[in-house]
């Protein structure tokens, strides 16, 4: 990874208005990464969302397949303002934190991974479920290992 944050504090100032903007969109929280580069982004399958810099803004990446599609993407995110116009792709900036229905068009456009949301009695028999395997593990391990 490269030198993308002058410090420690830079990049944890972006990880948290990134996280803010997750929180917002109803992500997975998987889809905050560091990307080839060591900067922090939401990825989706075709495209992400980087800090604009301002700490206040965000940029997104869309990739469409082809000039078409790109040019309907521009119209619906009619709320960005575009900064960078290619033939099937490009870049716009979001000002704000995104209303109900601009969620629902970002994570759309973006390919990001709505949130699980799960009520409190399916989180409670996930758990007992995950204490039953993890007593079972060690029966497991020992029934695999090699017998002298």
């Amino acid at each position: 990874m490269g030198d993308t944050y002058d410090s420690a504090a830079d990049a944890d100032a972006d990880r948290t208005q990134q996280e803010g903007l997750l929180t917002a969109l109803g992500g997975w929280d998987r889809a905050l990464r560091r990307d080839e580069c060591g900067a922090w982004c939401i990825m989706g399958k075709t495209g992400k969302v980087y800090t604009w810099g301002d700490g206040k803004t965000w940029v997104l990446w869309v990739a469409c397949r082809s000039a078409r599609q790109w040019t309907a993407t521009k119209k619906r995110l009619g709320f960005c303002t575009v900064t960078q116009d290619c033939d099937e792709e490009g870049c716009l900036r979001q000002h704000a934190l995104p209303t109900p229905e601009q969620v629902l068009i970002m994570r759309d456009i973006l390919g990001i991974q709505k949130r699980r949301a799960d009520s409190a009695e399916t989180l409670e028999r996930l758990r007992a479920r995950m204490a039953t395997l993890n007593e079972a593990q060690p029966q497991v391990n020992r029934a695999l290992e090699p017998q002298d």
